[in-house]
């Protein structure tokens, strides 16, 4: 069975664009390396309705969930209670946490601050390293944080808890050449290898137009055919080759 997971980053920054996202790719490179085949990634208002809303669909349509932001002390941190909604869970506070933000914060800390200690009933807390602030799992939905360095570090302790398949390898060929050039024989190859997700992404580089085709797959001889299909390709197009593999990937992950 396929193991798919989907991204939801909650956040009204996000949207508005004053912060950059950083969270996507660490969560999705941890997880093809997992062999979990990230399939969906949204981005969506700090709102209750569109928190719950889409909490429910992932959860039904996603072996995991994985959601990044709004898990802080200020009011539009509404993660928690939404997802408590989501799942028809009441919220607690948890006493482990409490006494520890008490002795980290101290004199310092305030209501606001103990609102991360309140979890939906029946969350399995997701400790880290970075701070005192659990993350949460609700069955197989992920509650991390929206800091990189707090939310990597909840990720990180989350990863040895997923199932597993063969990890996610890719090959990537960089030329000289155009999209026009290679879009049909491209899609040709694409359609003799279904094991195979192969991307184009064109830019430019010393004033020419120059692309980076990249395949991904679990399957190993099937990489294999896109690497040799990909470079013949490359070749009948006379497109100049600037860069590509050593050799073509064994067993090693990405």
């Amino acid at each position: 069975m396929t193991l798919t997971a989907g991204v939801i980053l909650i956040g009204n920054e996000l949207l508005s664009g004053r912060v950059e996202d950083k969270n996507l790719p660490y969560i999705a490179k941890g997880l093809g390396k997992r062999g979990i085949r990230l399939a969906e990634c949204i981005i969506i208002s700090d709102h209750e309705e569109v928190i719950i809303e889409n909490i429910n669909k992932f959860r039904q349509k996603f072996t995991y969930v994985f959601t990044t932001g709004g898990i802080g002390p200020t009011h539009d941190d509404i993660t928690t209670a939404s997802i408590a909604k989501a799942f028809g869970s009441e919220m607690y506070r948890d006493e482990e946490t409490f006494h520890k933000f008490k002795e980290h914060y101290k004199e310092r800390a305030t209501e606001a601050t103990f609102r991360m200690c309140d979890f939906p009933i029946g969350a399995e807390l997701i400790e880290n390293s970075a701070s005192v602030a659990p993350g949460f799992r609700m069955n197989n939905v992920f509650v991390m944080a929206g800091i990189p360095r707090v939310m990597q570090s909840m990720f990180d302790a989350i990863l040895p808890l997923l199932d597993e398949r063969d990890p996610i390898q890719e090959i990537s060929f960089t030329a000289f050449t155009s999209e026009g050039k290679i879009g049909i024989p491209l899609g040709e190859v694409q359609g003799c290898l279904p094991m195979v997700d192969i991307g184009s992404y064109p830019f430019m580089k010393d004033g020419n137009q120059a692309v980076t085709l990249v395949a991904r797959s679990t399957n190993m001889q099937a990489l294999q055919d896109a690497a040799i299909a990909i470079e013949k390709l490359l070749y009948e197009v006379e497109a100049e080759i600037i860069d590509a593999p050593d050799a073509w990937p064994q067993s090693n992950n990405i």
